[in-house]
């Protein structure tokens, strides 16, 4: 059975609109998605990377709450999940797996392991779990794990553009990531 990492926040979980919504309560601005093509916290909310983490991090319980699942994730997770192993592997902090699992559990999405890090490095993670695959958003996060050998599917966001090195792809919908698992992992060999 073929395993497959991935990540929640972008991935699974339509995070990006509930932090848009949590910066503009905090330093009452009117910012959408549109206006975050060409993101700069310092422009936008007068504050560097390291204090928007900051922040992002203060606000991570309501986050997770209030999230709700992308568009095909949870059918498209339900239909691979006899033919697929699928390991949630997120950099979100370990204190939430509780609460995690609960958001997991409400929206029926399945899978078969999952591992909080409480950082965004996830190298050593998907290689000690032997993913043959990897779904994520964050480009960083795709450069790093494709480094190891593991191929990625870069799911599309207004934060992740630019080139991507060879082993990453860029995907739009679940769809894309349905017909991939389909056309490259399940009808091929691995790539070890």
């Amino acid at each position: 059975m073929k395993k497959i990492g991935v990540d929640i926040d972008g991935v699974i979980a339509d995070s990006q609109p509930v932090i848009i919504e949590k910066l503009n309560q905090l330093f009452e601005k009117n910012y959408s998605l549109k206006d975050f093509m060409d993101f700069n916290p310092q422009k936008m909310f007068g504050i560097d990377r390291k204090q928007l983490d900051e922040v992002i991090m203060q606000k991570e319980l309501e986050i997770i709450e209030e999230a709700v699942p992308l568009p095909g994730s949870v059918e498209i997770l339900s239909n691979i999940f006899n033919t697929c192993q699928i390991q949630i592997v997120s950099a979100r902090t370990t204190a939430y797996i509780g609460q995690t699992r609960d958001w997991l559990d409400k929206y029926k999405i399945p899978y078969h392991g999952l591992q909080l890090l409480g950082q965004h490095d996830k190298r050593s993670c998907c290689q000690d779990l032997c993913v043959d695959l990897f779904i994520e958003d964050s480009k960083k996060n795709a450069d790093q794990i494709s480094s190891c050998g593991i191929p990625v599917l870069l799911m599309d966001a207004t934060y992740n553009q630019g080139l991507l090195p060879q082993m990453v792809t860029r995907v739009y919908n679940w769809n894309e990531i349905r017909d991939y698992i389909s056309n490259h992992l399940l009808t091929h060999t691995t790539h070890y």
